[in-house]
């Protein structure tokens, strides 16, 4: 049910994001110059929070405490500076979670963690916002596990809608048990590039596990998927020149819950998604998250450039409103039937 007017809550942890860029990983036992370092936020919620506020939506981040130091004064200005309403605590004696991404030129990326006291400091949050939520975003890491299930239970005694994040990790069975008969759910999940072909394939795989409503995977350059029990969609990836992939994944959930918030289907829900995860990878980490009106007039430049080029038709031609669709939609599954769950030879 939820309160449609009230805010998004995101939890998840929340720590400095050291981004280190490298032209290639090294061998064993070698090494390689860092080409530059960029400090953001992790993880994937915090920036959630973010780019929603950057689209006008109400947000509120459950989170860890952070410290005094430099760490902990940069995650707490970058959220104020972008509207995020924190409900964490800056603590002198704490020392602020960190983690360090490398990413090469190939966008491959491998990250480092250093998140002390995360597990303990979740553990004392107050999730009482949470009764106020129109929807409900969690990361689902097995690192916050006990946290994540206090937070379901919470979110099913309030009856708010919620987006689980599983971040390409698999359902544990404490999460499994805790989700168990809670149809009020999206499950969003991710696969490399390199295994878009498995994305329709897990979509139904989860999808059979819970008794969510969908299951959206996303593929990076390749798109997303999504799977109801009665509906499959997939949905194209904007062409942009990727500057970083860091938190794409999260931009594409902002778009999505921003859609779900304001009652759009899934696939202009998706396709805001898309166009938001896309100038996440488009803009440098400092650049101003985008606005609502920014992804709208991407979403129909890029149709009308995809009409000029390979015929398909503009924004206009959809007979759907303008402000959050694109031609680049198709229905998913196999080529033949169209199935997620199909048996027939391909």
């Amino acid at each position: 049910m939820g309160k449609p007017s009230g805010p998004v809550v995101c939890v998840s942890y929340l720590a400095l994001a050291e981004l280190w860029s490298v032209s290639q990983f090294p061998r064993p036992n070698h090494g390689v110059e860092i080409r530059s370092i960029d400090w953001s936020v992790a993880a994937d919620g915090p920036m959630t929070a973010a780019v929603l506020a950057a689209m006008g939506a109400p947000v509120r981040l459950i989170a860890n405490d952070v410290g005094g130091d430099e760490h902990g004064r940069f995650v707490t200005e970058w959220l104020r500076e972008r509207d995020v309403q924190p409900a964490y605590v800056c603590r002198a004696a704490v020392t602020t979670p960190r983690i360090v991404v490398t990413a090469d030129d190939q966008h491959t990326r491998t990250w480092f963690a250093h998140l002390p006291e995360v597990v303990a400091s979740l553990g004392r949050a107050d999730l009482a916002p949470i009764a106020e939520a129109s929807f409900l975003y969690l990361d689902c890491y097995e690192l916050i596990e006990h946290t994540v299930v206090r937070v379901i239970e919470a979110g099913r005694t309030a009856e708010v809608p919620m987006l689980l994040n599983l971040g390409g990790s698999k359902l544990s069975a404490p999460v499994k048990q805790a989700l168990d008969g809670y149809g009020n759910l999206l499950v969003q999940t991710n696969v490399d590039d390199d295994d878009r072909e498995h994305a329709p394939a897990l979509a139904s795989a989860l999808l059979s596990e819970t008794d969510a409503a969908w299951v959206i995977v996303t593929a990076g350059a390749s798109g997303a998927v999504a799977a109801s029990h009665s509906e499959e969609l997939a949905v194209q990836a904007f062409p942009v020149d990727v500057r970083h992939t860091h938190c794409a994944g999260a931009a594409f959930s902002a778009g999505l819950l921003y859609g779900h918030r304001a009652g759009w289907t899934m696939e202009r829900s998706m396709v805001l998604g898309s166009a938001s995860g896309a100038l996440r990878c488009a803009r440098h980490h400092s650049a101003p998250l985008p606005s609502l009106e920014e992804l709208r007039l991407v979403c129909r430049e890029l149709s009308r450039r995809g009409r000029g080029r390979r015929g398909r038709p503009a924004v206009d031609d959809l007979h759907v409103p303008a402000d959050c669709t694109t031609a680049e939609t198709r229905r998913a599954g196999c080529p033949r039937c169209r199935s997620l769950r199909c048996s027939c030879s391909t």
